[in-house]
């Protein structure tokens, strides 16, 4: 009888210890999951391994094209595969001025490691981007495409967030500001963004960007930064204005362009998260590189001033947008940060 009743005690121990870690499991579960899903990102876009473990245990994402709007939006939408009667969380990636096209082997790794780790994608085309202009129209789509995939059966609408490079980072903020979307944005990662384009045209026209401390730090800007900057600003400028900005140092350039009249400084404002951020509600993460020639990292620096919720890195992973993996301290460090930050976003995103 004694050894039936300790053969029973044991039985109902062992269920116990069985059932506590079932429980213990199904709370860290989310947790668990967010960092294998992190791992999972970190190593087929960040590090870009040679082989690709997410292509083993995923069926491959569909693409369509898509429009809406009146304002020309358009863009070509990606569903992770086995979502059949499922909604999906979404993401919109707004590339910058003079993108990679769709089928660059960079955007197609990035969109596609995104569809298999579950999210929707929506990846907006512009002709105007394309031509190096960053235009207000710009915004006013990715407000549509937002309001589309919202309605889209398949995407769950309160999981709808924004990922964007370069100067698509800065237009996603100002869009995700906008009170039509605003307080239903999950999260906006932006990487490489600008805070105000009439800094970054003074700062690209003179060399030289100002440090959080008030100081002039030199800079030497990429042609393509030149080439937008011209395109979007000062085409539109007089002859008189176009020489005052030509070898302006940073305090003239700055006073040139703050002189500017109401109608040209609209565009600018227009674009700069500087004038939209106070309508953001969602979490905001930057990621900014340390080197940066398309963008000077204070940018970021004066982004994450601006915006209370805002996470902050700045990194020597990136050169501008592009993952640089070779360096294996800066991967390891850096590369931890990310790991953390990816987690944190699957957390909070799915």
């Amino acid at each position: 009888m004694r050894a039936d009743v300790r053969g029973v005690r044991r039985r109902l121990a062992a269920v116990a210890v069985l059932v506590a870690l079932l429980t213990g499991l199904a709370a860290a579960w989310p947790t668990i999951d967010a960092w294998a899903r992190s791992a999972a990102l970190f190593g087929d876009v960040i590090v870009q391994l040679p082989v690709r473990p997410l292509t083993w245990v995923t069926g491959d994402p569909t693409t369509e094209a898509m429009a809406w709007g009146a304002d020309g939006g358009h863009g070509l939408l990606t569903r992770p595969a086995g979502t059949s009667g499922e909604r999906a969380p979404a993401l919109v990636l707004v590339l910058g001025a003079d993108p990679a096209p769709p089928d660059d082997p960079r955007v197609a790794r990035l969109v596609d490691g995104l569809a298999r780790l579950g999210f929707v994608v929506l990846l907006p085309l512009s002709t105007e981007l394309e031509a190096k202009r960053v235009m207000p129209v710009e915004v006013e789509r990715l407000v549509g495409g937002v309001r589309a995939l919202e309605r889209d059966p398949a995407v769950r609408a309160d999981r709808i967030a924004f990922v964007g490079l370069s100067a698509g980072g800065s237009l996603a903020i100002v869009a995700a500001s906008d009170e039509r979307i605003a307080g239903r944005v999950r999260f906006v990662l932006a990487i490489g963004p600008y805070f105000d384009a009439a800094s970054l045209a003074a700062s690209t026209v003179s060399g030289a960007h100002r440090a959080p401390d008030g100081g002039l730090e030199p800079w030497s800007p990429e042609r393509v930064t030149v080439e937008v900057v011209r395109e979007t600003l000062l085409t539109a400028l007089t002859p008189g204005q176009r020489e005052a900005l030509e070898g302006a140092d940073l305090d003239a350039a700055e006073a040139v362009l703050a002189g500017l009249s109401p109608e040209l400084r609209a565009p600018l404002e227009a674009i700069s998260p500087r004038y939209a951020v106070e309508g953001l509600s969602a979490p905001l993460y930057l990621l900014h590189d340390r080197d940066d020639r398309f963008v000077p990292w204070t940018e970021s620096e004066a982004l994450a001033a601006a915006y209370e919720r805002a996470v902050y890195h700045r990194l020597e992973l990136f050169e501008h947008v592009d993952p640089d993996p070779g360096n294996l301290p800066v991967l390891a460090r850096d590369g931890w940060r990310l790991m953390r930050l990816f987690a944190r976003i699957f957390r909070e995103g799915r």
